[in-house]
């Protein structure tokens, strides 16, 4: 291998500074270069990113988002909870910029968030965040008659994870084709020229969402710490494997695919590393940030920091329509709903408190949309008497935009009225809601806000043609500020 088409430009402008005088102007004039490069693409209005939020097993939506007042919906709210109610003084209040609909054409206005997402409460009363009610996977407008019936086509394997996760990261289609976040890559991949490291980028490992149809673009996968090293890479191994992957012109196919790989590799590691040195040259202080937010321990938190460092140092790249993904699991609770769900919920506040501060401090809040969703709510009602009560799989629940670009501050779709064994319930007693809103008319929504032209959606969500337009103001899905025509 020739070192020096593999030396990053971090060792590069490290190695110059040690040099002495001309060396030192040399790097002192290119740090200046790239410097400037990076505040010309940070002024750019063309970037845009997204940050999926995939909260794995099944979120109890209806502790996230519970309604307050003295009204019918919170009585049925407390009558069918029971043991797992969250009671109202500990909720954090919500104000609506106008009044969320509510199932049966009635409307409400008071509702809170779970006791341990006043960041998630602040940020939505600052209308920088807001909530689509009962999303959830559809094949076409389904009723509760047609359902129990069997008179109309249902999401194949309903109430499974593993299929809901890919139906929700897709389209409700059997067999699965591709994800949705994959495919917008792949049309969007004009706005994408970098060949040295993907637009689609993972902290959580492979996933539906980033699966291409046509395998033209892979998702890159590095940890919160950035691209590993090879393990052991010194000594003789390291020899071995320069010697193993030198160019050249008679190699074997499988080899030159192997080089290919590792050179590939190679390219997208000194993109990730010199993106993070242009985040630690902006004087955001991300540890701080987190920490503070107290999320510079968590899992999730850790994950996010590494997106937004990234995206702070995307003058690294040429990709202006990144799609980044990262997994939040916990969420099947099955039981000790109230207790494991209160970490979660309180892990997820802070992460996104987080994420909101940090890209308001790099100046990116009005360019990155943040979703989380999950691949289908829980039953409103509990499966025990006691403490130690969860809450089974059920089928619609309620997602979260934040953005600069998000209409904030709005409750969008239609809400459930928690009527149990009547109108939305698909089951007799447990309160599954059938959906309202199905996940690809609020996937496709963010794909056009993203780039994707109206009349190109169908090719990623055949399914939007069932039901009516997405667009239309009945739907109440205006969820940007951008006009969506």
């Amino acid at each position: 291998m020739n070192n020096k088409q593999h030396f990053s430009r971090r060792k590069f402008l490290n190695t110059s500074l040690l040099c002495g005088g001309t060396a030192v102007a040399h790097a002192t004039g290119l740090l200046s270069m790239l410097n400037s490069t990076r505040v010309l693409a940070n002024q750019s209005d063309d970037y845009k990113a997204l940050i999926y939020v995939f909260l794995a097993g099944g979120n109890d939506a209806n502790n996230m988002l519970v309604p307050m007042g003295d009204n019918a919906l919170r009585q049925r709210y407390e009558q069918h909870r029971g043991i797992v109610a969250l009671a109202e003084d500990s909720l954090n209040p919500l104000n609506l910029v106008k009044p969320a609909q509510v199932y049966q054409s009635s409307i409400d206005s008071q509702f809170g968030f779970h006791s341990q997402c006043s960041d998630l409460a602040k940020l939505f009363n600052q209308q920088e965040l807001s909530v689509v009610c009962n999303t959830g996977n559809l094949l076409e407008p389904t009723t509760r008659e047609q359902f129990k019936e069997k008179s109309v086509s249902l999401p194949p394997q309903l109430f499974s994870h593993a299929d809901q996760q890919k139906q929700y990261q897709s389209e409700p289609s059997n067999p699965f084709q591709h994800g949705w976040g994959g495919r917008v890559a792949e049309m969007l991949s004009p706005s994408n020229s970098d060949s040295s490291v993907s637009p689609l980028i993972s902290l959580s490992g492979l996933n539906s969402f980033q699966v291409s149809k046509n395998s033209t673009i892979n998702p890159f996968v590095f940890t919160e710490s950035g691209v590993p090293e090879i393990s052991g890479f010194s000594g003789a191994k390291k020899t071995m494997i320069e010697r193993l992957f030198e160019p050249s012109e008679d190699g074997h196919l499988m080899a030159q695919k192997y080089q290919n790989t590792y050179d590939s590799m190679e390219n997208a590691k000194v993109v990730v590393d010199t993106a993070f040195d242009y985040a630690a040259s902006n004087n955001v202080d991300y540890d701080a940030i987190f920490a503070q937010a107290g999320a510079g321990d968590s899992k999730i938190g850790k994950r996010l920091k590494t997106i937004v460092k990234f995206i702070a140092g995307r003058a690294s790249n040429q990709n202006k329509r990144p799609i980044f993904f990262v997994k939040m699991s916990g969420f099947d609770t099955h039981q000790n709903l109230l207790s494991d769900h209160q970490a979660l919920m309180l892990e997820l506040n802070n992460a996104l408190m987080a994420v909101n501060t940090a890209l308001k401090a790099q100046g990116d809040f009005d360019k990155v949309l943040t979703f989380c969703g999950s691949e289908f709510g829980r039953t409103l009602t509990p499966n025990g008497i006691d403490a130690s009560a969860g809450t089974d799989h059920a089928w619609g629940g309620h997602a979260l935009l934040m953005g600069g670009m998000v209409n904030g501050g709005n409750l969008f779709g239609t809400h459930p009225d928690f009527q149990v064994g009547q109108g939305l319930d698909s089951d007799n007693k447990r309160g599954r809601w059938i959906p309202t809103t199905p996940t690809s008319h609020v996937s496709a929504l963010i794909a056009h806000w993203f780039g994707v032209e109206k009349e190109k959606l169908s090719e990623i969500f055949p399914s939007i043609s069932r039901f009516e337009d997405p667009f239309e103001q009945e739907q109440n899905l205006a969820l940007f500020t951008e006009a969506q025509s």
